[in-house]
């Protein structure tokens, strides 16, 4: 006979939230997840990357060499090494030495792209007067190097000492040499004469050294030594016996004014009453 089964109480029914008991406020809402969610804009990112584009050789070495003109300008020449060169350029040691295998050669090719450039902007022109074209000229050198004195600075001195370095400037100065003889009537420098060679290349020595010594003492202002150097370019090429470019230098850059005797002024004339004209009086020299 099977035993009575106990029955268990019933338990009593869970407690139902009531949901719509509960006030909006306290509700917490799901937003739905194709609003939540941003959706991954794959054209967006391809456009991104087609807007980055590595960078040329040719692009490279230029950015290099125009940091390396800076570099160099506001460190000396001994205390950089091409692991300092690369590490301040933000590049690897190896990608610097895949452009430049030492750093002289780097050094050089900064100091020969700066030489293309200053070429270009003192070139005398030939359709203006030769002393106009001087001035010109002169001016452009001196506002080339006010850009970058400290780089000009080192140039000529710490620098200067690289054996490539003076092979550079020895050519600069040769081409500049050509270049001013052309304008003098010379085109070929090779036949002109050889007190007049001696002459320009001695004063390209001394404008460079005149501009180290402005750049010490900060005087005369770039147009008063434009005038300065004019003078001593016409002064060598006529102790070289060119009279006659001595004389087109200083005549073409005075401009409309005269050359010869000024006329007599009628108000200084000395008119006595017999009608006889007098040379009027020496002015007594100053004390």
């Amino acid at each position: 006979m099977p035993l009575p089964r106990k029955d268990k109480p019933a338990r009593p029914a869970p407690a139902r939230r009531e949901k719509a008991a509960r006030p909006a406020a306290a509700r917490k809402e799901k937003p739905a997840r194709a609003a939540a969610l941003p959706r991954k804009d794959k054209p967006a990112r391809a456009t991104a990357a087609r807007a980055y584009r590595r960078m040329t050789v040719e692009e490279r070495r230029a950015s290099l060499l125009e940091f390396g003109e800076q570099l160099f300008a506001e460190h000396d020449y001994a205390e950089l090494t091409m692991s300092k060169i690369a590490r301040a350029a933000g590049v690897s040691k190896p990608l610097m030495y895949h452009y430049f295998p030492t750093k002289q050669a780097f050094f050089l090719a900064t100091v020969s792209r700066g030489a293309e450039e200053l070429a270009a902007r003192v070139r005398p022109r030939s359709d203006v007067p030769l002393g106009d074209a001087a001035i010109e000229s002169l001016t452009a050198y001196l506002a080339w190097i006010d850009e970058r004195p400290e780089a000009f600075r080192r140039l000529l001195t710490a620098a200067a000492a690289e054996p490539g370095v003076r092979d550079i400037l020895s050519g600069i100065r040769a081409s500049t040499v050509e270049q001013i003889a052309a304008a003098l009537g010379h085109p070929d420098i090779a036949v002109a004469p050889a007190s007049l060679r001696a002459a320009l290349s001695g004063w390209l020595l001394f404008v460079d050294g005149a501009i180290l010594v402005r750049l010490d003492l900060g005087a005369p202002p770039r147009d008063e030594l434009v005038q300065q150097l004019l003078g001593t370019l016409a002064g060598a090429v006529l102790a070289a016996g060119d009279e006659t470019a001595a004389a087109r230098l200083l005549e073409d850059a005075a401009g409309d004014a005269p050359t010869g005797p000024l006329p007599a002024d009628p108000e200084a004339t000395d008119v006595p009453a017999d009608g006889a004209a007098h040379e009027p009086a020496s002015p007594a020299p100053a004390g």
